[in-house]
């Protein structure tokens, strides 16, 4: 069953269909209209009537009511066939194969989740097993089958072998073309829609239709038709004159529909008509009006609207999945029809079916398109910007008509470039002779040039009628051809009978070195210039027939204008050097009737009859004595596509032209640059051209590993100026604009690459031509000298690298060069060359040739200059002025060779989608000068490296646990483990002078990053050096999780013991190695010797222990010991974890348990496998390991802390995070000099509630003006973001000082739950988080923060604006006391300065102070309030239902109201009186006044509780130590931090000198009272809090020194004691053990 729409059904049974409309009715039922339906129910068929059907799920089966009469489909039950109901695994047999089962009797036990289970019989029978013991099993699979013992009491469902009967479909379809028409473009609009229908006769029936000239005509008959008796009288008349005046001719194919008068006939009507009626007139005609539009232009203009229709449907979906994850697409989707979810259901289902809907839109482009793609451009734009896998041939198919409509336009603007009817415009009409020369010149000049596909569009018009505008299309193809090295002035033109002749001069130019020494001193420059003269000829003809006659005289008028050159007109075979170029004109030569689709046998035809005509006697012989030495042949084709051009050069062995295939689409000068011989060591080059012909691809496949290289070879055009450069805008509006900042050469080469990287991306999900490592290379001539030269070299290879470095990286360009042709007299002529490898895309490695230094990711260093020379052997090589180069003396024509194993491994790496671990050092660097680009204000140290790297190695080779780890300097890729570590030194804006960290990292191509022993032991030695030197630790993740493994000995050699050797089905016993094999693997197993009857000997295996180390539950105790390192190290150093790539296993703990973890978007963190998942449970569950542990859930659990989008950002991020960080445990904070004034005040003011983010950063106003927050300026930086979002964790600075912030959301957050698809009752939960609360994940995730904030030994700022923690059933149920009682424990335990600042318009209440309190760790613990903010145990709302009742407000109203104690006084007095009514009217009245008041003293009243929270009653009551005005927070809170930072660091330094016996408090009391004992501090409380006075007594070690060392003494004495007591102690201990 498919669908063809919303409600259309095809039914497929026994090669039979038929269609059904089916519709949902209110009451849940199916109106069916079914002509073709076939329904099984006795003796019944439904005809072509409508039906009603409901349906309804019962224990035995499906029952259905069909206008009203029941039909039961019942559920199929065989007990004959015991199936597996769910994915388990057949543990034993319960009864004996082929024995009798009575019904509920256990025949089999299964393992299913871990359980074992009984499997009952459902009938009594004899049991035939097809599944053996230990065997796994999906849901469906057969287990046994049984022989019934009363096979007749089952009923078993039958095969249905007939067909559906042959009826009509359900709508009955008409004939007529207009409603053939409608069908089709309905079925055409269902397939766009994701429903399926019969393409080609879609296509077929669409096309057919909008080709029928009576199309339009029926069509306006059935519109006006239903208008007809609601049109003006007038009109309607008028309308059917003209239209009578057509319709008899409609059927006549040259007769067009009268769209034009027709709509002059409604324009006038609607013009006449008055204002008030003219909108109704408008919207009554508006179809009509619609269908004379769109015939206005043809029946092809009508097609074109239909499809442009069909394209836009398309693309309004397809665009929304183009390079983007279809999850995502749909997470967006849902947040923008939240109201309309079935929209997305829409959606998705189209997108589902993107194959079809492929296949339609080709089929258009194929037969619509094709023939004027020109008129579809900006839709054809659009599809070739689609970027996935699925799009790939649609893409290719649109980029290629793009291209054929550029070259039909550039051969029309070449056109009239060239011919003289330009020269009669404007100034141009009187131009003389000369001067119309000149500017023709200038014309050819600027063809020659411009980058773009000219030589193409020059060949389209070599049968062009006007003769002058062909000579000159001719010469500007040589001058285009032969550039730079065409002799001026050389190009002749002669007419001949049999077609034109073209005759020219070129220099074949080389270098050389001139005799003598190296290194002996001479006033001859080292190298000098070569040159040969050359000639070429060309020969534009219409037939082959022609050749022999033209080729002759061709030859005889290059060789008479050479004579004086080329002795007796020829040269020597062995020499010859000269060209010759046939060019067969006119599409409809014999040879372009040859179509080139792509087939092999079609181009060997055509390559066939080229080379048998070259091979005639006459025809070969005077080309061979004139010297020729290639000939090219170029094809001419239709406008819709290039020429074809084969290349044939002259063989000595077969004495023949033959063509040269790696030359095919080539002419041989363009060759010359391309170095293709470098090429030939490869088999099987696949060549594809670029879109405008200017990039040619190359794919081989380099051996031994089938890795497919691409090399993309091109001579860049160079402008004549700058107006070149607005052609083709293939970057955004940024790189754009940094590209006008270089040269112009380097302009043009940076837009060529560019234009082979669109390529690349073009044929990125190119199954065929998908290159693994690919090499860009460029040629382009040049004539400036050697500075100019250096500088365009410079800023190319950083421009490039900046600019498009990832995108190279991710189209795997590995290396890109650059050859520059230098042309003049001074020392720099000849060639100059850089390469350039792209290491990482954002890091390479340049080398230049000719070129003075090497820059290695942005450091320039020293290389020896390389020079293209001829050495004495006539060889050119490259030569370098140090003779120690690594490519000095190589031929420059050296052919390719395979990837080195660097390059292996980096690929294997980008495979994974990760860098190579050795790579990751070089990203260290760039982001390292990345971020002292940051602080222009901060001098980089001059006189070292800014980074230092030294590999860490085993001591051992051998290497396991326990063994040492030693430093050592190796070429990378050479470690024998899957892990490497490095010790950086670097030198940062923080610390110029140096800091140091370690990094240990996964290599992802040793066994795919598993973790072995060796692994383990490594990863556990790197920790424990860095926790015993104190030193940071980063990990860059990237495996697969412990390391899964089998005895491949034993594995290759093992055999069966089988049951039954004759019936293997029936299962096995045990498996043994023979002997033999026993006797050489004995070691890897353990096993018993068993003797046969037939005396055989086998020794049946008991176990395999392998004998490699690495294979099972070593790696499981391995993995615990890296986690219990890691987990330390987190407490005793800084560590953070880098998801570089996959993460599986204990490669997820440890990113947790290293607790601060940065993901890399594209890359999951994950217990196990999807596919894993998928196998357990039993149905494909899960899509990607991106779905389980993706960013979306990691990010949202509390496990990643930052998420970044490439390893650059990512290494910038650890960076960034160490800013923060002391350079080891115990260290001085990294405090640098803020630009932004400590003494600013905070310009941010908040209006009904704080918004934290900007009070902590700031934020831009209305105006666009910043206004500033609490801390610096683009300091702060938010971790956990996306997890617990009511509160706001991350690090900034104040002053330049890093602290901890921990700040309060007010807005509520929506907590987003998803589904998870392994639970089919699982739906996706929204729960609305009200800001200003503590709930259990925000205050776990607060928790978490304070430990975090501890370790890196940051100062602490929280923002508290808590009113409390939340305390439903749920929230206490989840943990919210656990969670709250986490935070008093993290800030009893803190050890620096913490400051608590209820902020403007905040309130801190109940629990919510509780655990902030400063009496929970005093010692550091300073708490303030702004003068807005409150605090109390109760909001006052709360306070009064309990404080103030409503008695208590009726008795204040009773005092204070004038009115109430008058009628009271009026009631006391009345009371004592008998008159009971004025009693009750007193009474009343005071009622009335009291509910009257009641709402206004309850404001009174919560104002007069709100004066309870105030913060100077919190200042008087000494719970704050003072209020702090908003405006001047920065000021006041930076003074008091650099107060307390000063101060902690002062005792430290005292502790350290004391011993661990003196605490914090002691130590601290320690150095007030030396304070005030001091000279400056004479005593006065008051200079103990004057920061000045203070600081100047500090800042003068000379104060506490001497107090300092005498400490120091009384450590060591203390130290002695405990030392001769411990002595004492074990000497009594000796003598005791003795006496006993």
């Amino acid at each position: 069953m498919v669908r063809g729409g919303p409600g259309s059904y095809k039914l497929r049974m026994n090669h039979s269909e038929i269609e059904a409309e089916i519709h949902t009715l209110r009451d849940g039922g199916l109106l069916m209209q079914a002509r073709s339906l076939f329904v099984y129910a006795p003796n019944k068929i439904l005809d072509g009537n409508s039906h009603v059907i409901y349906a309804e799920e019962e224990a035995a089966g499906t029952r259905l009511l069909i206008d009203g009469r029941t039909c039961l489909l019942q559920n199929d039950h065989d007990p004959s066939k015991l199936i597996a109901e769910t994915p388990c695994k057949l543990l034993r047999y319960l009864v004996v194969d082929d024995s009798h089962v009575d019904a509920d009797t256990p025949y089999a036990e299964v393992e299913v989740m871990k359980m074992c289970m009984p499997l009952l019989s459902p009938a009594s029978g004899k049991i035939h097993f097809k599944m053996s013991e230990g065997q796994a099993m999906q849901a469906g699979e057969l287990i046994a089958r049984l022989d019934l013992d009363d096979p007749s009491a089952v009923r078993k469902a039958e095969p249905f072998h007939g067909s559906f009967p042959i009826l009509g479909p359900p709508t009955a379809i008409s004939g007529k073309v207009h409603q053939r028409c409608a069908a089709s473009l309905s079925a055409a609009r269902m397939i766009l829609a994701g429903y399926e229908h019969n393409i080609d006769e879609v296509v077929q029936n669409l096309l057919s239709c909008l080709d029928n000239p009576e199309l339009p005509f029926f069509q306006w008959q059935e519109c006006f038709a239903v208008l007809a008796n609601r049109l003006p009288k007038d009109l309607r008349y008028e309308l059917e004159t003209r239209y009578r005046e057509f319709e008899g001719i409609a059927n006549t194919p040259n007769v067009d529909f009268p769209a034009k008068v027709l709509r002059g006939v409604l324009e006038a009507h609607l013009n006449s008509c008055p204002e008030k009626e003219k909108g109704a007139q408008e919207r009554l005609v508006e179809p009509l009006m619609s269908l004379v539009k769109s015939y206005e232009r043809g029946r092809e203009g009508h097609a074109r609207i239909i499809v442009q229709d069909l394209f836009e449907e398309y693309l309004s979906i397809e665009e929304l999945f183009s390079d983007n994850i279809q999850a995502d697409v749909i997470e967006r989707l849902r947040l923008q029809y939240k109201k309309d979810l079935l929209k997305i259901v829409d959606i998705v289902l189209s997108h589902q079916g993107i194959r079809s809907k492929n296949k339609l839109i080709l089929r258009l482009l194929e037969q619509l398109v094709y023939p004027n793609p020109a008129a579809y451009r900006d839709q054809l734009i659009r599809f070739s910007s689609l970027n996935h896998t699925n799009y790939s041939e649609l893409a290719l198919k649109a980029s290629q008509l793009l291209e054929q409509t550029k070259l039909s336009e550039l051969r029309s603007s070449i056109a009239r470039s060239l011919s003289e009817l330009e020269m009669f415009t404007e100034e141009g009409e009187n131009m003389d002779t000369p001067k119309r020369k000149s500017a023709i010149n200038e014309r050819m000049e600027a063809l020659v040039n411009a980058p773009l596909a000219v030589e193409d569009a020059l060949v389209g018009l070599f049968d062009h009628s006007d003769h002058t505008l062909q000579r000159r299309v001719v010469e500007t193809y040589v001058r285009r051809l032969y550039q730079p090295y065409l002799v001026k002035g050389s190009v002749r033109m002669q007419w001949h009978r049999s077609g034109l002749i073209a005759s020219w001069e070129f220099l074949d130019e080389h270098v050389e070195r001139n005799n003598g020494s190296e290194d002996e001193i001479s006033n001859e420059p080292p190298f000098e210039k070569r040159n040969e003269r050359r000639w070429g000829a060309m020969v534009v003809i219409k037939s082959l027939t022609f050749l022999p006659t033209v080729v002759t005289a061709a030859l005889r008028e290059a060789t008479h204008n050479l004579q004086a050159v080329i002795p007796n007109g020829s040269l020597h075979p062995t020499t010859c050097g000269n060209m010759m170029h046939i060019a067969l004109a006119g599409i409809n030569n014999q040879m372009s009737l040859l179509q080139d689709s792509g087939d092999e046998d079609q181009a060997q035809e055509r390559v066939n009859k080229l080379a048998k005509i070259l091979k005639e006697k006459e025809v070969s012989s005077s080309l061979r004595n004139a010297g020729v030495g290639a000939v090219s042949c170029i094809i001419q084709r239709d406008e819709g596509r290039g020429p074809m051009r084969h290349s044939f050069h002259w063989s000595a062995g077969k004495l023949y032209y033959e063509e040269e295939p790696l030359l095919r689409h080539l002419e041989p000068p363009l060759s010359i640059y391309l170095e293709l011989d470098k090429l030939k060591g490869y088999e099987n080059i696949r060549y594809t051209p670029s879109r405008d012909r200017q990039w040619h691809l190359y794919t081989v496949i380099d051996k031994p590993l089938p890795i497919r290289r691409m090399f993309l070879r091109t001579l860049v055009r160079q402008p004549l100026s700058d107006e070149g450069l607005t052609v083709y805008q293939v970057m955004d509006q940024g790189v754009t604009h940094s590209l006008w900042a270089l040269s112009f050469t380097s302009r043009s080469i940076l837009r060529s690459l560019m234009s082979a990287m669109e390529e690349l991306e073009l044929n990125a999900h190119n199954s065929a031509i998908k290159s693994d490592h690919a090499h860009i290379r460029a040629d382009i001539s040049h004539g400036h000298e050697e500075a100019v030269v250096e500088k365009i070299l410079d800023d190319l290879a950083h421009e490039v690298n900046a600019s498009a470095g990832v995108k190279m990286h991710r189209l795997g360009v590995c290396e890109w060069e650059v050859k520059l042709w230098i042309s003049s007299e001074g020392d720099a002529n000849g060639a100059w060359r850089v390469v350039v490898t792209n290491v990482t895309g954002h890091t390479c490695i340049v080398h230049a040739y000719n070129f003075r230094s090497e820059v290695v990711n942005y450091v320039a260093r020293h290389v020896p200059i390389y020079r293209e020379v001829e050495n004495s052997s006539k060889e050119i090589v490259y030569n370098s002025t140090s003779g120690q180069a690594p490519l000095h003396g190589l031929p420059v024509s050296a052919q390719y060779k395979p990837l080195g194993v660097l390059d292996q491994k980096r690929l294997l790496a980008r495979k994974s989608s990760t860098t190579y671990c050795y790579d990751f050092p070089l990203a260290f660097e760039a982001a390292l000068n990345k971020s002292w680009t940051e602080h222009p204000g901060i001098n980089k140290p001059k006189d070292k490296a800014i980074l230092s790297v030294t590999e860490l190695i085993f001591a051992d080779k051998k290497g396991t646990w326990g063994t040492p780890l030693v430093s050592v300097e190796r070429q990378p890729g050479l470690n024998d483990v899957g892990m490497v570590a490095w010790r950086m030194e670097m030198s940062t804006p923080e610390f110029p002078s140096g800091r140091t960290i370690f990094i240990v990292s996964n290599d992802v191509t040793f066994k795919n990053g598993s973790f072995g022993p060796r692994e383990d032991a490594f990863f556990q030695a790197v920790t424990e050096v860095a926790c015993a030197q104190k030193l940071p630790l980063i990990y860059l993740a990237a495996n697969s999780g412990a390391r899964i493994g089998v005895a491949e000995e034993v594995k290759s050699c093992f055999k069966v013991g089988w049951s039954d050797e004759s019936n293997p089905e029936r299962g096995f016993q045990y498996v043994y190695l023979t002997p033999e094999d026993y006797a050489r693997i004995g070691t890897s197993v353990i096993a018993h010797e068993s003797k046969l009857p037939s005396g055989e000997s086998r020794w049946i295996i008991d176990t395999i222990v392998g004998k490699e180390d690495g294979l099972g539950v070593e790696n499981l105790t391995g993995s615990g010991a890296i986690a219990s390192a890691y987990s330390k190290a987190y407490n005793e150093t800084f560590t953070v974890t880098y998801v570089t790539g996959r993460t599986v296993g204990i490669g997820a703990y440890l990113a947790r348990l290293g607790m601060r973890c940065i993901q890399r978007l594209d890359q999951p963190i994950i217990l196990t496998g999807f596919s894993a998942l998928n196998k357990l449970l039993g149905r494909e569950v899960y899509s990607s390991h991106m779905q389980l542990g993706g960013p979306k859930i990691m990010a949202t659990n509390g496990v990643v802390h930052l998420t970044v989008s490439d390893d650059l950002e990512g290494i910038s991020a650890i960076l960034k995070w160490l800013s923060f960080v002391p350079p080891y445990s115990g260290g001085p904070l990294p405090i640098l000099n803020s630009p932004d004034p400590p003494d600013r005040s905070v310009e941010y003011l908040p209006e009904t509630s704080c918004d934290p983010r900007a009070a902590i950063c700031g934020a831009v106003d209305s105006t666009g003006k910043w206004l500033g927050g609490m801390f610096d300026k683009d300091s702060f930086i938010e971790t956990l973001e996306g997890w617990a979002r009511t509160v706001v964790t991350g690090r900034a600075k104040l002053g330049g000082i890093p602290v901890g912030i921990v700040a309060v959301e007010t807005q509520t957050m929506m907590q987003v739950i998803p589904a998870d698809p392994g639970q089919l009752d699982s739906h996706e939960r929204v729960v609305p988080q009200a800001g200003q609360v503590w709930f259990p994940d925000s205050a776990t995730k607060t928790a978490q923060a304070l430990m975090d904030f501890n370790r890196e030994e940051l100062p602490l700022f929280i923002m508290a604006n808590w009113r409390g923690f939340s305390g439903g059933q749920r929230d206490l149920f989840e943990g919210i006391l656990q969670a709250g009682s986490t935070i008093v424990e993290n800030l009893r335990t803190y050890q620096q300065p913490v400051f608590i600042y209820i902020p403007m318009m905040g309130e801190l209440r109940g629990g919510a102070w509780v655990v902030l309190d400063s009496k929970i760790n005093p010692d550091h613990i300073e708490m303030y309030a702004e003068r807005t903010a409150k605090g109390n145990v109760l909001e006052p709302e709360g306070l009064i239902e309990i404080k103030f009742r409503n008695r208590e407000l009726l008795e204040c109203m009773g005092r204070l109201d004038p009115e109430l104690v008058n009628l009271k006084s009026k009631l006391q007095e009345a009371s004592n009186s008998t008159t009971p009514v004025i009693v009750e009217d007193l009474q009343r009245q005071i009622k009335a006044r009291e509910k009257k008041l009641l709402p206004l003293y309850t404001q009174i009243a919560t104002k007069f509780a709100e004066l309870h929270d105030t913060s100077l009653r919190m200042a008087a009551k000494g719970v704050i130590k003072e209020v702090v005005e908003w405006p001047n927070s920065r000021f006041f809170f930076y003074r008091r931090l650099y107060r307390r930072v000063a101060e902690d660091a002062l005792v430290k330094t005292v502790k350290d000198a004391a011993g661990h016996q003196l605490g914090y408090k002691s130590a601290r009391d320690t150095i007030k009272k030396w304070f005030l004992n001091s000279e400056i501090g004479g005593g006065k409380e008051s200079s103990w809090m004057d920061d000045e006075v203070f600081f100047a007594w500090k800042d003068d070690s000379r104060n506490y020194e001497e107090k300092l060392q005498e400490l120091r003494v009384h450590k060591m004495f203390l130290q002695l004691s405990d030392l001769g007591n411990s002595t004492m102690d074990s000497t009594h201990c000796l003598k005791l053990s003795l006496l006993c």
